[in-house]
């Protein structure tokens, strides 16, 4: 669990603020920026909050079902298919999380109602994932260790979210004073 939470949550917040604005040309090659200025109605699409919040929903839902969780541990290529999913979906919310380019799809309020949404369904998962009977074979060997992967899942999104917020709300927790 904190490996995917790492790539799905950490990693990708940590992409978007460090690739912030002019950075993120140079950081591309020029064959891929032509190739993302070409797909840009693609991903004004994916970008808009509802589509956002859905995908990344979606993956976190589907990736948690029993039967496709364990087949991911025992399948190198749909494992690695599943980390593909995992920073994708993660690269997406946090685009619109921290507003890299400065595009304003969300009001400082909806990027913190975006991220309560999120960890308000990331805390429907760890509900599951402490109080249900052991859903997941050979991965985790009892309840303890599936309820410690619901912990970690909690722990994380309270960590990685709560410093979003702290952020986005810091110039309204401390305004600068006006000097005369």
């Amino acid at each position: 669990m904190l490996q995917h939470v790492l790539i799905g949550d950490v990693a990708p917040a940590l992409m978007i603020v460090a690739l912030r604005g002019p950075l993120l040309v140079f950081f591309l090659p020029a064959p891929v920026l032509v190739r993302v200025a070409r797909a840009r109605p693609f991903f004004s699409a994916l970008l808009r909050p509802r589509t956002a919040f859905g995908l990344w929903a979606a993956n976190l839902a589907v990736w948690h079902v029993p039967w496709l969780y364990d087949q991911a541990d025992r399948h190198d290529a749909l494992h690695y298919f599943e980390h593909a999913c995992w920073v994708a979906a993660g690269l997406v919310v946090w685009t619109l999380l921290v507003d890299p380019g400065s595009h304003r799809r969300l009001s400082v309020g909806g990027r913190i109602a975006f991220a309560a949404a999120m960890f308000a369904a990331g805390q429907a998962l760890t509900d599951v994932l402490v109080f249900a009977h052991p859903l997941y074979g050979p991965v985790y060997t009892g309840k303890l260790d599936q309820q410690l992967a619901g912990v970690v899942m909690m722990v994380e999104q309270l960590v990685t979210l709560g410093v979003l917020a702290y952020f986005l709300l810091r110039p309204r927790l401390h305004p600068r004073v006006a000097t005369a």
